[in-house]
């Protein structure tokens, strides 16, 4: 699902105006993972568009260094891996109080800041032993995986998940709770 299909998930039409009014009007905190991350970029004034490669599988972000030390990824490798799962992404922004955080070579803006309180990622942080066996349940998501990275990726990426798994679970919990220091200082 992207951002741009209100026709066919009419809920998105509320779910905009809900993020808009939540973090541009009420400024209250905002995590936004994927999809949110789109759509937040999107009541932020940024495009959002169909990527030129899709990024599936466990891939290199790297975080700015000149917002290291203070922001959503602290106590974390300044480049890391993780899991992607998306075909559209920001492309650009217009307002001054946007920070990106991270990106990757495919996708330039992985992670974003807004003033201090909403923050949201490209990516798939909230890994668990079986978010990726979850998600190929679903008809359209076990081909967009297998079309973008062939037959064996996903038992690679499972693979790599079930090797990674404590890193990454670690990981996940140390984002959120960044997340929580930054909005608990406002």
């Amino acid at each position: 699902m992207n951002v741009w299909e209100e026709n066919r998930y009419p809920w998105l039409v509320k779910e905009k105006l809900f993020i808009k009014n939540w973090v541009l009007n009420l400024e209250k905190p905002f995590f936004g993972i994927c999809l949110e991350h789109q759509l937040l970029g999107e009541d932020l004034g940024a495009l959002v568009v169909k990527s030129q490669t899709p990024e599936i599988g466990f891939k290199e972000i790297s975080v700015k260094r000149e917002v290291y030390s203070n922001n959503l990824f602290r106590n974390l490798s300044e480049d890391m891996r993780v899991l992607q799962g998306h075909s559209a992404e920001i492309s650009n922004f217009s307002k001054e109080k946007i920070k990106v955080l991270a990106s990757s070579d495919s996708c330039s803006i992985q992670a974003l800041s807004y003033l201090n309180h909403a923050f949201s990622v490209q990516f798939h942080p909230e890994v668990v032993d079986d978010t990726i066996q979850n998600w190929i349940t679903i008809p359209k998501i076990k081909k967009d995986f297998h079309d973008a990275i062939g037959p064996n990726g996903i038992k690679e990426i499972i693979k790599y998940q079930q090797k990674n798994r404590r890193s990454l679970i670690n990981g996940a919990k140390l984002i959120y709770q960044n997340w929580l220091n930054l909005i608990e200082k406002n």
